[in-house]
Parts: structure tokens; sequence; C-alpha cells
């Protein structure tokens, strides 16, 4: 990004340091746009415009680095442990819709144990996807959701490339759209609506086959796989109102983990006909 861009985050940080909130944040000593020493050696000599660590009420602190990480006068923010380990995500800028700013992450693990495949599936079950975008606020009121979104990161790039037994905590915020999409997750982890699209489904077809590709988990996996698949809420987010509307059966559909991805894959989400027709043509 920008070094103007840059700044603004940095200065968001910075405001973020003078109120009580749910993070502690310190700035490290450092010349505003000089060349970072003393840290790590894959920053080391870096242009840096601000180097916060910052430490949630409960857990680990993240140090937030905004730098010129590849020294071009294109400012990353990049994440690392208190210890200063090594980088644990560096995010570049974006343009999202209406030139909002926004950050960019792929998790892509590399190790060569053959588990690189369940690291993304592990990640994605935390954050919804492995493409990772986060919108910077633009007015320091969002600053707490923005920090909240960069620890939710941290935990789950570290917890998929251990493949903990413990699972990180399912990411709570989003990009765009924050509230709706929030509202959109809720209802589709609605065990009672869940329920009820099941027993319906059941009733009127005496299976459960995904919407999009026909997959019957009982014929694939036998006895584990009865009663087994994923709700999907078809209502686009730009419709759901903010203050919550009453969710019909018909606005459910059920679908396979593979497919239920792939329709949160991108924004806007598919609708259920459009991701068939890709299936088809395909």
């Amino acid at each position: 990004m920008t070094p103007s861009d840059a700044k603004k985050i940095a200065d968001l940080l910075r405001t973020e340091m003078l109120r009580t909130s749910a993070y502690r944040i310190d700035e490290r000593p450092h010349d505003i746009g000089a060349p970072l020493s003393g840290f790590h050696h894959w920053a080391e000599g870096r242009a840096c415009l601000g180097a916060f660590l910052v430490r949630p009420a409960q857990g680990e602190a993240l140090w937030m680095l905004v730098i010129d990480w590849k020294s071009a006068q294109n400012y990353y923010i990049v994440l690392f442990a208190e210890s200063r380990s090594g980088p644990i995500a560096e995010l570049h800028e974006t343009k999202g819709e209406g030139a909002e700013l926004t950050l960019h992450w792929i998790y892509s693990p590399t190790k060569r144990d053959g588990r690189n495949e369940a690291r993304r599936l592990y990640f994605a079950d935390s954050f919804h996807s492995t493409e990772v975008v986060i919108s910077v606020p633009s007015s320091d009121r969002d600053t707490g959701d923005f920090l909240q979104e960069l620890f939710s990161l941290a935990t789950s790039r570290l917890k998929s490339d251990e493949l903990a037994e413990e699972p990180p905590p399912i990411r709570e915020t989003f990009p765009e759209g924050r509230l709706k999409e929030k509202l959109h997750i809720a209802r589709e982890r609605n065990a009672e609506l869940v329920r009820k699209a099941k027993a319906r489904a059941n009733a009127q077809h005496g299976i459960l086959t995904c919407a999009c590709c026909s997959f019957d988990f009982a014929k694939r996996y036998g006895k584990l796989g009865e009663g087994f698949i994923e709700a999907h809420h078809t209502v686009p987010v730009s419709e759901l109102h903010p203050d919550g509307d009453e969710t019909r059966l018909e606005d459910i559909a059920l679908v396979c983990a593979n497919c239920h991805r792939m329709l949160h894959r991108r924004r806007p989400w598919l609708g259920i006909d459009e991701l068939a027709k890709l299936l088809d043509d395909a």
C-alpha cells in the first residue's frame, strides 16, 4: 500500500493506544519512516512507519509492523509473535468495492510432511476461507474489530500449521457488511433451523442430498454419514436486515461441505443455481 495509506493504519493504532479498550498497545521507540533495526533479520533495514506490540485482555500478544516489507515503497502489515521468532502473516493492500482499503493474504502452507491439504481445510474451518480479506477501518471506532480480525488470523494460522487438537475460535467479524455477514453465518449455524430443514427434506424425499451436486453422505459413508449435511442461507447478504428477520425454511438450502465452501468463496456469494450451473459446465 502507499505510504499515505500505511500511515493511516499506523495512526489508527496510535489512537487506540490513547484510550481504554480490549487491547493494550505499546509502540516500539523508532523514528517513523526510518529503517527498522534490532527487531528481526527479515525486517532489518526496511522503512517502518510503526512497530506496535498489541496485547489483548487474554492470550498472547502480537507485533504489528507497518513496514515496507519488500523495500519497494509498497507497505505491508506484518504480524509477528511477541518473541519475534518470525512473521506470521504479511498482508498487502487490495481495493474493495468503492475503493475501500482492504488487506489481503492467502494461507498456503508448504511443510514437507504431506499434510498441507489438511492444514488448509483446518484454517478454512475457522476463518471461513484460506483467502484472507480484512477491511481497514475508516474511523477509529472500528479499530477494535480490525484488531480482532488480525488476532483471529494469527491464531488460525499458528494452530493450522500445528494441526492443533484444540481448534481456534470461529472468526466472528467479516471484511465487508460485517453485521449482515455475521447474521448470515449465525443463521446457518442455528441448530433448530437446521434440524427442521433436514426433517422437511427427509419427509419430502427420504434422503439428504446436496442441492448443488446431489452428493449423499449416507450413500458415500454409510452409517457414519447418515443425517449429515450442511445448511446454507440463500437470501443474499445485501437483503438481510441488520436487526434480524424471521428466517423461513424456504430460505435454507441443504448442501455438502465442498459446495458450501464454494458458495462462500467469493463476494457477492454465489447462488445455488449459479454453483449448480458451474458444476454442469465443468
